[in-house]
């Protein structure tokens, strides 16, 4: 298994994540390992050396639910150092929704 943290600004994310963003109130999310040193960006888990593996946006930290899945134990057991966990608050700064024009 392969697991690789890519490094993007966290407005691309934003864009990325589209509608995923803000992530609801309650919602499940997997919390990163800060020493990973990504706050911002993807993680790309790959089980098979022959398959392309699954890209997840990060932000701020975080796995948060997306078009990819929605966060899980399993997933959170295949990223190293990383919890699931459910956010006690809302982000403080939360982004508006993004819209589609």
């Amino acid at each position: 298994m392969t697991v690789t943290y890519i490094p993007l600004p966290r407005e691309d994310v934003i864009t990325y994540l589209g509608m995923d963003w803000p992530v609801p109130t309650g919602s499940t999310v997997i919390r990163i390992d800060p020493d990973q040193g990504v706050t911002d960006g993807a993680v790309a888990i790959s089980t098979d050396p022959r398959r392309p593996g699954v890209l997840w946006w990060l932000i701020d930290g975080t796995v948060p639910p997306q078009a990819a899945g929605q966060p899980t134990e399993e997933l959170a057991a295949l990223i190293p150092g990383s919890v699931l966990e459910i956010p006690e608050q809302p982000n403080p700064n939360p982004d508006p929704p993004h819209t589609v024009d």
